[in-house]
């Protein structure tokens, strides 16, 4: 999964091998643990289209669908 940092913060791999990310950069990781923490906390967000992820959902569920 890609991610993009909002903010400067620092994981600790398996608990021993720290790296620090900077705010903007972009993250690619399948490291579930740092996917989960880094989005609960809001130091990271799902990579967009324009940051070389996936496009992000701006939907808001109400559009009607086209057919």
């Amino acid at each position: 999964m890609k991610l993009k940092a909002t903010k400067n913060f620092s994981w600790a791999h398996r608990g021993v091998e720290i790296e620090h990310f900077e705010a903007g950069q972009v993250i690619e990781t399948d490291d579930a643990d740092l996917i989960r923490v880094a989005k609960a906390e809001g130091w990271a967000k799902p990579a967009g289209k324009d940051d070389g992820g996936a496009p992000e959902d701006k939907s808001n569920g109400n559009a009607p669908e086209n057919k």
